[in-house]
């Protein structure tokens, strides 16, 4: 990606612009809870209980994520040593799965949909570290219970509050610190209590010399803050009920004048860069298990959510979201061999939009995303809308070694005035103790963006992007804590949007990804424990009205991650991360031309879309921890990370000066210390 488009394209999405309305609208499809389940998660436990053989997710404890060196202590950071997940950047805190964007996956919290997981655009997760229990991946042809997306699907699942004592843990990092109270309140009722803040922005202090001389003053460093909020009821044996609440603020401002090198290739960038957002959610889950045939699993969220941006003279944008969530799942045995769910759920979305913005009309199909020529808009939104799906799912055994799993999703809205039916089905055949095999298909539909179907902002005639995945699988163990996952898989996808000069835009893309995941890990049964990652794959796009075909901006021929972990004691523990995968596509500036309205700014002219690559990249992470135990309970732990201990300079993207005659590498995250310190009393 060149420079253009890193100012252009990329801060439209990384601030979470207009799609991000969409996107929080359309997918918030059901997750299947019922504990007898088994086509659901591969569970990675940290302490050397053996993977159950499910094969298309996998999850990992949230102790395995926070420990893993390159997280900094942040357990979600760790997703970039999976496969079938694409970063092309260290600052991406959000993967690419298997051929979808980032903005096309679907992330989930304690049964209700998420707002945002990550601060600064993916600096860290807006959750304490000590609160996620597991985070499991669906990474595709997943099963009717999820409806409206057609990337990836996130599930974090918040542990329960300590039942034991009173706990207090007080948790310091280089960029914030926080302190979790929990413990019972009676023999029936917990709570836990949790908030953090950054500090960072008080040691560094407004800006240093360096930032000055490039024309750029920092008048906020990023600061955030947030909370997380469980009063959880045991009301008898069968029965659960749990008040959940949490919210996250961020702010960061700085000013670009006329000397800084971004405004050479987008003039219009010259001002102030502004962003603040936050959102407070509400939700309460009950859990009932009636027998141990039936179990009924319901909650109702409400979220607020708030997003102020400003980006030099392109404008600003003010977004206020109001959004009721409801679901249900009745989860129950038919006969022997015969379980069935049933789930739906209905969200309603009240939001405002004032916008007075230079919207460049580009799409993954569009390689020019300036916004010095972008057209002006000023539009006053004010509107609502509302998402329904409905679905069930067959657990179906057929012997003992055979497992069916058909379902179908039905979702309906009055965004576009949709209504679809979607079949989905898997199996699984258990060839024996150690060796499963499975396989997985379905239809999916997610809705395009806010902005791209807005009568006023885009095309209200636009359609629902299609997608069918397919995906066949093999686990198998091999004893001594040591197994292996791979999957081959393909995803074809069709109604993506593209730029249209006479309608800003139109359902004329589409695309097909084919690939190879596999995951080799050893648990932990003695000292050694850790993982290797490996993903081939190929996705390409491609134009339906000018025929252009050409590589997907996330595709990633091959990728590759290392993670092993030694305990020397049982006080001290070492760890490495290497990972390498193949550089970043980019659409090369091949020359210019002198923009005949404003004086010294220059039209870039782009060769064929993605059609270079950067350097592959390479980084070596490393990581001691040490744990002390004393006396009644208390705990004292510490970590230390050397991130990117090779020094290794991964690309990031290409700096142009006016006229993009010259071009300039800019590096990715050079060599970090990490420092991390925490005590529980």
């Amino acid at each position: 990606m060149d420079k253009t488009q890193h100012t252009g394209y990329c801060l439209l999405t990384a601030f979470a612009l207009l799609p991000a309305i969409s996107h929080a609208q359309s997918t918030t499809p059901e997750s299947d809870t019922t504990d007898s389940k088994r086509l659901e998660t591969i569970v990675v436990e940290p302490a050397g209980e053996p993977e159950a053989p499910l094969p298309l997710g996998t999850a990992v404890s949230g102790k395995t994520l926070a420990t893993t060196p390159g997280s900094a202590g942040d357990p979600l950071r760790s997703l970039q040593s999976f496969p079938g997940l694409a970063f092309t950047d260290d600052t991406e805190a959000e993967p690419a799965v298997r051929g979808s964007r980032p903005d096309d996956n679907y992330f989930e919290v304690d049964f209700v949909p998420a707002e945002y997981l990550f601060h600064a655009g993916g600096l860290i997760s807006v959750f304490n570290a000590d609160l996620v229990d597991s985070f499991s991946i669906y990474p595709s042809a997943y099963g009717p219970e999820y409806a409206g997306v057609t990337g990836g699907v996130f599930d974090v699942k918040l542990r329960d509050p300590k039942t034991d004592r009173f706990h207090t843990t007080l948790d310091i990092g280089i960029l914030q610190s926080g302190l979790l109270v929990e413990g019972p309140i009676n023999d029936s009722q917990s709570f836990y209590l949790a908030g953090r803040a950054s500090y960072l922005d008080l040691v560094i202090g407004t800006q240093t010399d360096e930032d000055a001389e490039e024309g750029v003053t920092l008048v906020q460093f990023p600061k955030y803050t947030d909370y997380q909020a469980k009063y959880l009821w045991q009301v008898n044996d069968d029965a659960k009920l749990t008040f959940s609440a949490n919210g996250a603020t961020d702010d960061a401002t700085i000013d670009i004048d006329e000397t800084a090198e971004e405004v050479q290739t987008d003039p219009i960038l010259v001002g102030r860069f502004q962003e603040e957002s936050a959102f407070n959610q509400q939700s309460v889950v009950l859990d009932v298990r009636f027998s141990d045939d039936m179990s009924f699993k319901s909650a109702i969220a409400h979220s607020r959510g708030e997003e102020q941006f400003r980006i030099g003279g392109a404008g600003s944008i003010s977004i206020l979201s109001d959004k009721w969530f409801s679901r249900a799942q009745l989860d129950m045995t038919l006969a022997d061999n015969h379980d069935l769910s049933i789930g739906g759920r209905v969200a309603y979305n009240d939001y405002e939009v004032d916008l007075d913005f230079n919207v460049p009309l580009c799409t993954e199909f569009e390689p020019d995303c300036t916004l010095t020529e972008a057209e002006r808009i000023a539009v006053n939104i004010d509107d609502n809308a509302t998402f329904l799906n409905f679905f069930v799912k067959d657990n179906w055994y057929v012997t003992d070694k055979l497992t069916l799993f058909p379902g179908i999703s039905l979702q309906s809205d009055n965004a576009l005035d949709k209504s679809f039916v979607e079949p989905r089905v898997a199996l699984e055949y258990a060839v024996s103790d150690s060796l499963v095999l499975s396989a997985g298909a379905g239809i999916y539909h997610q809705l395009p963006y806010f902005d791209q179907f807005d009568d006023e902002l885009g095309n209200p005639d636009l359609d629902y992007i299609e997608s069918v995945q397919a995906v066949a699988g093999v686990y198998k163990e091999f004893g001594d804590g040591w197994n292996i996952k791979s999957e081959v898989y393909y995803k074809q996808l069709d109604q993506l949007v593209t730029g249209d000069e006479a309608n800003r835009y139109a359902n004329n893309g589409e695309g097909e990804t084919i690939g190879f995941d596999t995951l080799i890990r050893k648990d932990l049964t003695d000292r050694f424990s850790g993982w290797l990652s490996l993903s081939v794959s190929g996705s390409t796009r491609t134009n339906k009205r000018t025929g252009e075909k050409f590589d997907f901006e996330f595709d990633q021929p091959f990728n590759a991650s290392l993670v092993t972990s030694y305990k020397l004691s049982d006080k001290w523990r070492i760890g490495a991360k290497f990972w390498m995968h193949s550089g970043a596509l980019f659409t090369p500036v091949t020359g210019s031309t002198p923009d005949e309205e404003i004086d010294g700014f220059f039209i870039p002219q782009y060769g064929a879309l993605n059609s270079e690559r950067f350097p592959d990249y390479r980084r070596l992470d490393l990581r001691l921890d040490r744990t002390v135990k004393r006396s009644k309970g208390r705990t004292f732990s510490t970590y230390i990370e050397l991130l990117n201990a090779l020094g290794s300079k991964n690309v990031s993207y290409y700096e142009y000066n006016a006229d993009y005659s010259e071009r300039e590498e800019s590096e990715q995250l050079p060599p970090i210390v990490a420092l991390g310190f925490k005590a529980e009393f």
